[in-house]
């Protein structure tokens, strides 16, 4: 590829809008240009890229088994009502209606489409177990796109799904894919480490990310200091102090008035203080000495969440208890009619109301809301003065205890580039979607599903291989080979014996990016770092003076003079060695 006809221009500085360092290399190397907020074209450079990962994850797909088809991107509003989803997506999708008023969603996974083809191909358990992938453009209607590639409208997902005869068939299935998953990373060049994740709109109850830990990254993930426990804050709970919390119900009411030395709960004059921060100040208490309590809309009516003072909700957590898909404050109707008072709830004479008490709330004496106007009880005792059920619901923290093994947790950034969901028969109930067992009866299917996002692996391999000047691409999905700049290109001598060495290197099947620009040495080889092709290949009027051709690999200081004779050799000899 002659660098004079490249479709892109490299960029002396970053735009305004770029983000993240990996953001503003890739716009500044012309790996891909936005053409709306969120929605992004790969370049010629990036394209390139794109198909080596995609060959990679590829490969490793087949390597297993898994065998690739192609679903269409604009998929009927059918299958996704039988489901559910097409109300539980509804926030972030996009949707259309043809021309004779039928439903289409731009699809925001193929779970759904998947499970009808395995209806129609998949008969006999003599057929299971069964896995298959494609490649397919995805639609997701983010409010706040961002930082390039890594979160984006539109983009290409690999989608691998398994079907099974039950769930032993699914957990072997589940670690063929977990173990393609690590071999596709690291040939990535990416330090993907798996993480227990939350399933979210996916369904089931077992799930894990590959995180790439970058400050480049939207999510947080909590990692254990012995190594024992990783976990996205979505989903990542602690050791709470005691040991194991009791099941639900966690409280039931009892008759004392005194409970283990707490008083019966009296009532306190707070006029005007309705925050846990007033509250500290007021009665000189710590923000652990009180109960924080939520009024939440369910599908079934109103919930109220209770945690210490010093503890926030965690958001996705309530999500998946209360099987919504945004959460929603309670209305004053709904005070109302549950008998709260805003600013001054508490659980206590609460009615018609779902009571969920945190597991980090303790059988002790608390300050909460007296559902009274400018008023707080003093000494209110879970289990005597309120009844609810125990929930974790509560955040993680820096410094928080390890669930398995008590040490300390961390918590770290990163971009998660691929997950796989065990959701074994969530589909295939809502769908009728049955094979022939082998005793005759009609069985679901037990599958799961397992994807990763090209355009983020390759932001993420940007945002992780890096240094002041330029983009360092791993080999195995750098654009080019060999970056082979010619020094001035209108010396024919240089020309000739450049264009001589880029037809040999073709030849012996290496890839080469030529710069026969007419520009200045400096121009080229700021751009050569740029782009970051693994290794730049200089041929010079001085250094043909002593029929030499310099070889730098990019990320070294050092450079290899080598015979221009055998500098094709040496060149082949080098990309033969990089791992694939």
């Amino acid at each position: 590829m002659r660098q004079s006809s490249l479709f892109g221009r490299t960029l002396r500085g970053a735009p305004s809008e770029a983000q993240t360092p990996g953001h503003r290399l890739m716009l500044r190397a012309a790996i891909a240009r936005p053409l709306a907020a969120g929605l992004y074209t790969w370049l010629p450079l990036g394209f390139r890229v794109a198909q080596k990962v995609e060959q990679i994850i590829r490969e490793e797909q087949d390597r297993i088994g898994a065998q690739e088809m192609e679903m269409p991107v604009l998929t009927p509003a059918e299958p996704w009502k039988q489901t559910g989803r097409w109300e539980a997506l509804e926030p972030i999708t996009f949707r259309t209606t043809d021309h004779n008023g039928r439903e289409f969603m731009v699809s925001y996974t193929h779970e759904e489409f998947v499970h009808l083809h395995a209806k129609q191909e998949l008969q006999s358990y003599r057929q299971l177990p069964a896995m298959v992938y494609h490649f397919q453009s995805k639609g997701r209607d983010e409010v706040r796109p961002r930082a390039g590639l890594l979160r984006v409208r539109e983009f290409v997902m690999k989608d691998a799904y398994s079907f099974d005869i039950d769930q032993a068939g699914l957990e072997k299935s589940y670690a063929a894919q977990h173990g393609a998953y690590v071999r596709t990373f690291q040939r990535m060049g990416l330090d993907a480490i798996s993480v227990e994740s939350d399933t979210g709109a996916m369904g089931g109850d077992i799930a894990h990310e590959f995180q790439v830990l970058t400050e480049a990254g939207d999510d947080r993930i909590a990692i254990c200091q012995n190594g024992d426990y990783k976990a996205n804050l979505e989903k990542a709970t602690r050791l709470i102090a005691g040991g194991e919390p009791p099941t639900t119900p966690l409280f039931t009411p009892a008759a004392p008035a005194t409970t283990d030395g707490v008083p019966a709960a009296t009532s306190i004059a707070t006029p005007g203080v309705t925050t846990i921060e007033a509250l500290e100040k007021t009665l000189k208490l710590p923000a652990s000495a009180f109960l924080k309590t939520l009024l939440l809309r369910s599908k079934n009516g109103v919930a109220a969440v209770l945690l210490p003072g010093d503890r926030e909700a965690s958001e996705p957590k309530l999500r998946k208890l209360l099987d919504v898909p945004q959460l929603r404050f309670a209305s004053d109707a709904d005070f109302a009619s549950v008998g709260g008072v805003a600013g001054f709830v508490g659980p206590v004479g609460l009615r018609n109301a779902r009571v969920l008490v945190d597991v980090s709330v303790e059988p002790r004496g608390y300050v909460a809301g007296a559902n009274k106007k400018d008023t707080h009880l003093r000494d209110v005792l879970p289990g005597r003065d309120f009844a609810g059920e125990r929930v974790d619901v509560h955040d993680v923290r820096e410094g928080d205890q390890c669930p398995r093994c008590g040490g300390t947790l961390r918590i770290a950034r990163g971009v998660e580039v691929g997950n796989i969901f065990a959701y074994g028969t969530y589909y295939s109930d809502k769908m009728d979607a049955t094979f022939l067992a082998e005793d005759g009866t009609r069985k679901p299917f037990v599958g799961g599903s397992y994807g990763i996002g090209i355009g983020r692996c390759v932001q993420t391999v940007i945002e992780t291989h890096h240094d002041e000047k330029g983009i360092v691409w791993p080999p195995s999905v750098a654009p080019y080979h060999a970056h082979v700049l010619a020094l001035p290109v209108n010396d024919d001598a240089v020309r000739v014996k450049a264009e001589a060495l880029v037809t040999e290197l073709e030849k012996s099947g290496t890839e080469v990016l030529y710069d026969d620009r007419d520009e200045s040495a400096g121009v080229k080889f700021a751009d050569a770092d740029l782009i970051g092709i693994p290794l730049r290949v200089t041929v010079s009027k001085r250094n043909l003076a002593e029929d030499k051709v310099e070889l730098k690999p990019r990320a070294a200081k050092d450079v290899e003079f080598v015979p221009a004779p055998k500098a094709a050799v040496r060149i082949a000899e080098i990309v033969r060695s990089w791992p694939r």
